[in-house]
């Protein structure tokens, strides 16, 4: 295994498990966010420069009040409510495609699908989402930070440079039109159901940004989406289970541990399955540390419960992507330009 690849894992690894276990100890609210935001940060090539992170946290604080005001005055009014929802949606994606990137499009998604939702069930649980979603980015970039220079990152090759050029080149307008037809429905159906399992809105946000990231949803990327949250959901099944069976703290930090270094070294391979890696981890995270850590009145709901009703999710959004890709066929930029 080549250095770079060995310094990638380890520091995923140990700065997720500081991210997760830290929270565990503390006990603060929605601790296992941080370590798929700290998942999310560790996965890029190199560490995101301080001044960046600095607009990142002010955005977090500044959009999760600006949710929170918006939907406490039109929460009442239900058509307006969930127009402003779906408002909110549609410019998560512009923000994220106009070149933000997938975790401030992540975090955007999350103010305009999280924050709603559990403000319809209590203002005071929507507050603790309010100040403890960019507390939690917040330490997520500290520990991203301290990994980056604790295990520095090589610069970037030329090829990655290059694939990350090819990344930016698409028709933005289109790729926004597909996001929200696949969204924004959703979306709509979840509020208009009553709802409460606020884990699948914010799994929702995150695949839908990843999903977004890639150039088209066709097939081979459905295929290795729902391969991904099942290898992730799988992982959150064993590691709940054996948790039941060794019910201390340091079982769950020791199993988040145990599947990053599996996880991120399984993602260095060249087996078909080292491209679902990056993701599988992401969704064992939400699934385990949204089953051992509740945060709402669900908290009896069973592993098994939270799998499924991810699953559903998962299921719904890829596929719609697949079929919202068949009649909308993504484009290259530079196509749309000579057309």
């Amino acid at each position: 295994m080549h250095t770079e690849d060995r310094d990638s894992i380890l520091r995923l690894a140990f700065g997720v498990t500081l991210a997760f276990g830290l929270g565990l100890v503390l006990d603060w609210p929605l601790a296992y966010i941080g370590a798929v935001f700290a998942a999310l940060f560790l996965q890029a090539p190199i560490g995101l420069p301080l001044a960046a992170f600095g607009k990142l946290f002010v955005f977090s604080i500044g959009l999760m009040l600006i949710s929170f005001v918006l939907s406490a005055v039109f929460a009442p009014y239900s058509v307006v409510f969930l127009i402003l929802v779906a408002i909110g949606i549609i410019l998560s994606f512009v923000w994220s495609v106009s070149g933000a990137g997938v975790l401030p499009g992540v975090i955007a998604l999350m103010g305009a699908l999280m924050i709603p939702n559990l403000l319809l069930q209590s203002q005071d649980l929507a507050l603790v989402l309010v100040f403890w979603i960019p507390l939690n980015l917040f330490f997520a970039g500290c520990v991203s930070t301290l990994m980056f220079t604790l295990i520095p990152a090589a610069p970037p090759s030329a090829t990655a440079q290059k694939k990350a050029q090819a990344a930016t080149d698409f028709d933005r307008a289109r790729r926004i039109t597909r996001m929200s037809l696949v969204t924004v429905p959703f979306a709509i159906v979840f509020f208009l159901s009553g709802s409460s399992a606020l884990l699948v809105l914010f799994f929702v946000a995150l695949l839908s940004q990843q999903l977004a990231a890639m150039p088209s949803a066709g097939t081979t990327v459905a295929k290795a989406m729902l391969t991904a949250n099942m290898l992730g959901a799988g992982v959150a099944i064993v590691c709940y289970e054996i948790n039941v069976i060794a019910p201390v703290l340091v079982t769950p930090i020791l199993l988040c541990l145990l599947f990053c270094l599996t996880l991120g070294a399984l993602g260095k391979t060249k087996i078909p399955l080292a491209a679902a890696a990056g993701s599988a981890i992401t969704t064992a995270i939400v699934i385990y540390g949204g089953t051992i850590a509740p945060y709402s009145d669900d908290a009896d709901i069973k592993s098994i419960v939270r799998v499924a009703q991810v699953a559903t999710a998962a299921f719904f959004v890829i596929i719609a992507y697949v079929v919202v890709d068949e009649f909308l066929p993504e484009q290259k930029q530079k196509d749309t330009q000579t057309a």
